[in-house]
This record gives C-alpha cells, structure tokens and sequence, in this order.
C-alpha cells in the first residue's frame, strides 16, 4: 500500500489515473499483471461480489496495456509491476485494447437493453474512430464502424467487439487485449424484470460471435458477480 501525509480515499473512483494522478491512498495491486502476463488461458474470469475493486483492477490493466495510453505510462513508475523485469516491462502500452464495461445497464425491457448496448458499442468505436483514416481498414469496414457509431441494428451489435478486435489486429499488427467488465450485469437485470430468455438468447450470440475461433485475441479478462456454476440466471431452461 501507497502512504501519505495527508492522502485522501477514493471513495467511488474506480479510474486508475485519477487515484495515481490525486495521490489518494492505493493498494498496489499490480502484481495483478504480471498473472495475467504469466497465464497460458486466453480467457480469465474473475467473479467477486460488489465494490470488491474488479473495475479498478480493468481500469489498471487498460492504462497498462493498452497502446493508446503511452502518454500515461508515468502511472506506474514506483508500482510493484515495473520490478518485475523487461519480460513484464516490455508489455507496457504495448497492445490494441477493447476495454466494455457493462456496469451501466439497468434496463427494464429488453428494447431499453438493446439501446443501452448500442450507446456502450459507440462510446468503445469513438476510442478507435482513428480507424476511419487507416489505409489498412476497408471501406465496407469504415461504413460498419460509421453505423455503430450512428447507432446500428440489432445484428450489427452481436458482432460489434469482434469486428472491432479483426480492424485493430490488422491496423496494428498485433493481437488484441479484450476487456469485458461486469459482463454479467444486463443477464442478471433482464432475470429481475422479466426479459431473460430475449436477452440470454442474444448475449449467446454475442459471446459466441466475439469468443469462438477468434484469432485476433491476445487475452481476455471478463469481471462479473454472479457465481457461474450455481447462480440460476445461467442454468434456468424453458
């Protein structure tokens, strides 16, 4: 843990570089990184209950990896991770990253959801609207991107993070470090009000189309709540 004279907690604030760059008190949690360097699984998978800091440990993994973020690398100076070695230095802002939080999906109706997600997609494509000038991209890509941006069609959602994570391998040319916070948020939302089977129905098919044969991921980091192997929202059949 980081102490001071006069050091404030960040009661709410889940961003990595406001905490650093406020000098609030900060449990150094980056040895978190080196593990998910360390691991063979392409996908990691963290259930804990509420306010346990998985959003946190997303936000630091981001500002960490991802490529976009050079400029804050200044974040980590005197943290835990840069005493590891180059092995684990070396992977500093290195990667294209899709960092989604769903923590914000509170929708009463499966419509409110969909429209919810489409906002989430848009806020994730502005990140990489450089893309639009990529002489890498296709053009039938940048119309794709524009249409998410406009606010697209149902379909185009469930393939959203894959065709994102296709454009940034190839604009790049390098994998890319996919992170999925509170995935679990509008599955439990859509159990509570009364839409689960819609819902369920196209998270399987988003999941599918962003997981399955993927070649373009490097690492996947999901956060959640729910307990995957006894919670009833993922077992409940028709």
């Amino acid at each position: 843990m980081k102490y001071g004279k006069g050091r404030g907690i960040a009661i709410g604030d889940s961003d990595f570089k406001s905490i650093i760059d406020k000098n609030c008190l900060y449990v150094d949690k980056t040895e978190f990184i080196k593990h998910i360097i360390d691991t063979e699984s392409m996908v990691t998978l963290i259930t804990r209950p509420r306010r346990f800091g998985k959003t946190l440990n997303m936000s630091t993994l981001n500002y960490f990896f991802s490529i976009n973020e050079k400029e804050n690398s200044y974040l980590f100076k005197d943290l835990k991770i840069m005493k590891e070695g180059e092995k684990y230095t070396s992977k500093q802002n290195a990667y294209p990253v899709i960092y989604v939080s769903m923590n914000g999906m509170s929708s009463g109706k499966y419509d409110e959801m969909i429209i919810d997600y489409k906002y989430i997609m848009q806020e994730v494509y502005l990140k990489h609207i450089y893309l639009l000038k990529s002489d890498k991209i296709y053009e039938f890509e940048k119309k794709y991107i524009n249409r998410i941006l406009e606010g697209t069609e149902e379909q185009n959602l469930k393939t959203s993070i894959r065709k994102l994570s296709e454009m940034l391998c190839r604009h790049y040319g390098k994998k890319v470090i996919l992170l999925l916070d509170e995935y679990d948020v509008p599955i439990q939302n859509a159990y509570v009000y009364g839409y689960y089977e819609d819902a369920i129905k196209f998270f399987k098919s988003f999941y599918g189309m962003t997981f399955k044969d993927n070649p373009n991921l490097e690492k996947t980091v999901i956060t959640g709540v729910s307990r995957v192997s006894k919670e009833s929202i993922f077992s409940r059949s028709k």
